[in-house]
């Protein structure tokens, strides 16, 4: 199915199972995803920025040029998904334990990418990200809480800010601009000879 210009309200989208469904410039803003499901979806330009998820899952999906900010993906299961280019800017990725909100799982996120995407100021926590790109992606002021980033990339990305607390980072990719911040991050300071 396609959608062009829709706009979304949470009746239309309560309970819903999409598959292999095509938006096109569509609006969900502020919308309440409750146990609706999207497999193999492509998010053209859309704007999702404050949906509320509820049981919600995004398999196989991608969201070229959309804006997903002011989230918090706690309710919501992502299995390789692709962000590149899209505006996820003040979101949680994280997975609290079924019947608790205090408790965190792992999240995992393996297999998404995040290549040239907006991550300003969003939170990861106690996410399984091993491997995962965020190539060219803007991560100020991103922390990464608990997460285990081996062989991710960051090769070219914006990290200005960026936190990795008791985060794993072996082999993680970085160019030298990406490696100076991190050290100057941490209180480093490159001095000239």
């Amino acid at each position: 199915m396609r959608y062009e210009q829709k706009v979304f309200t949470s009746d239309e989208l309560k309970g819903q199972e999409f598959d292999r469904s095509e938006f096109i410039n569509c609006k969900f803003v502020r919308t309440d995803l409750r146990f609706t499901s999207f497999n193999r979806c492509n998010f053209v330009v859309c704007d999702l920025s404050s949906v509320t998820f509820d049981i919600t899952s995004f398999i196989y999906c991608s969201f070229p040029e959309s804006k997903l900010s002011n989230l918090d993906f706690s309710e919501a299961s992502i299995k390789q998904c692709n962000f590149t280019k899209a505006i996820v800017r003040n979101c949680v990725f994280q997975q609290l334990k079924a019947g608790n909100k205090n408790l965190k799982r792992k999240f995992d996120l393996t297999n998404s990418i995040f290549s040239d995407a907006d991550l300003s100021s969003s939170i990861f926590s106690l996410c399984d990200l091993r491997g995962v790109s965020f190539q060219k992606a803007i991560l100020e002021s991103v922390v990464f809480d608990k997460c285990n980033l081996t062989n991710a990339t960051l090769t070219g990305a914006h990290i200005s800010g960026i936190s990795f607390n008791d985060s794993k980072t072996e082999n993680v990719q970085l160019d030298i601009e990406g490696f100076i911040a991190f050290g100057n991050s941490k209180g480093f300071v490159l001095e000239n000879r």
